[in-house]
């Protein structure tokens, strides 16, 4: 990874076209489309969301450090088209939802920028972090091609061990214990019908067991033995075996449960969603959120611990909830979280600029080659 010190974060150069025609550099100065003049940085919107964008703050709480996938591909992109830039945070730390009839967060940074002309004085000209394309953005901003498919996912405690008293009885579902029982009753029926016959034809202290009772009692220890065997193998299995039982694995599930509550960074793609949604278990999800509102971060600090700690599924991206187990287990040297089996929804995630923004071509020729061509697979995901 690149690392920009402070006095670096803006990276020295400049941006002297914004053509999507590679061919068009070789072109004399006045037949370029000039952007902004030598010397000057293009802002550029992050927040700090590992791995796409890993920054590192001084003691005064400034930028000291950035890093991240997202940055090497701005780092790439200065330097081909030769352009400045400087790492702007969003004041109040969010991506951008449109509260109280404005937008915020980043979103808001590039939409008030939107009158001034010479991009060099918008707040930000570009957002270059983990930014969900949903609708309602692409109405004020402009998308790039999108560079990861990344769907939002939920972190939950780990899966609980299964207790080894239940696992006396896990070997046969319900269905098959339902059998065994019916079957011992009919045979124990059907032999006292056979023994009290039996005893009406000959009224004898001594019960002969005829070739009928000899076939039953035969074929009920045959079926028994076949259970027993069937039994202590599976339940060998279950006791030597430890087996986890994960506190949801779909998004119904999570919905449904008592126990488990959801929490998301507050006006991020997420919460718009499910405070919107009206029918299903998005709508049981954002009812939670209305009543819970202190579930809804305004910060992204110690999720671990939220998690763990206070039993909540959080939901982001995938690739970031697996940095962010990884990144526990290396400091608790435990496993104590968990990505639940059903994602959320699906997301993409791309750069955003201002609508008609005169670098919005350049960006979605590089990021499309860098799609298509270098990567093959067609994402930048870990």
């Amino acid at each position: 990874m690149t690392k920009f010190p402070q006095e670096s974060v803006i990276n020295r150069g400049k941006l002297n076209t914004v053509s999507t025609n590679p061919s068009a550099f070789t072109k004399s100065p006045n037949e370029k489309q000039r952007a902004f003049s030598k010397g000057h940085p293009l802002k550029i919107g992050i927040i700090n969301i590992p791995p796409y964008v890993l920054v590192q703050y001084d003691a005064g709480g400034n930028i000291s450090y950035v890093e991240g996938f997202v940055p090497e591909i701005i780092s790439w992109m200065a330097e081909k088209y030769d352009f400045t830039f400087e790492y702007v945070e969003p004041p109040d730390g969010a991506f951008g939802a449109f509260i109280n009839g404005s937008w915020n967060g980043l979103i808001g940074m590039v939409v008030r920028g939107v009158s001034m002309k010479n991009i060099l004085l918008q707040e930000i000209a570009i957002v270059a972090t983990a930014l969900s394309v949903t609708y309602p953005r692409s109405l004020v901003v402009d998308y790039t091609y999108a560079f990861s498919d990344d769907p939002i996912s939920l972190l939950i405690p780990f899966p609980q061990l299964d207790s080894t008293i239940s696992g006396i009885i896990k070997p046969f579902q319900y269905e098959v214990w339902i059998g065994i029982f019916l079957c011992l009753l009919i045979a124990s029926v059907v032999i006292w019908l056979i023994s009290r016959a039996q005893w009406r034809i000959n009224p004898s202290d001594v019960i002969s067991f005829t070739f009928a009772t000899r076939i039953v009692v035969a074929s009920w220890l045959l079926m028994g033995t076949v259970f027993v065997n069937c039994y202590t193998s599976s339940l060998l299995s279950y006791l030597m075996a430890p087996t986890f039982l994960p506190l949801i694995s779909t998004v119904q599930d999570l919905a449904d449960s008592h126990d488990i509550q959801i929490t998301t960074l507050k006006h991020s793609s997420v919460d718009s969603a499910l405070l919107a949604a009206t029918t299903g278990s998005f709508a049981k999800l954002g009812a939670s959120l209305r009543a819970h509102p202190e579930n809804l971060l305004s910060i992204l600090e110690n999720i671990e611990d939220i998690v763990f700690h206070q039993r909540k599924a959080f939901s982001y991206q995938e690739t970031s909830l697996k940095q962010t187990i990884y990144d526990d287990f290396r400091t608790h040297k435990q496993c104590r979280l968990f990505i639940a089996k059903e994602p959320l929804f699906p997301d993409q995630i791309a750069f955003a600029l201002a609508k008609s923004s005169p670098l919005t071509k350049a960006f979605n020729y590089e990021t499309f080659g860098l799609k298509k061509g270098l990567l093959g697979s067609g994402n930048l995901d870990c």
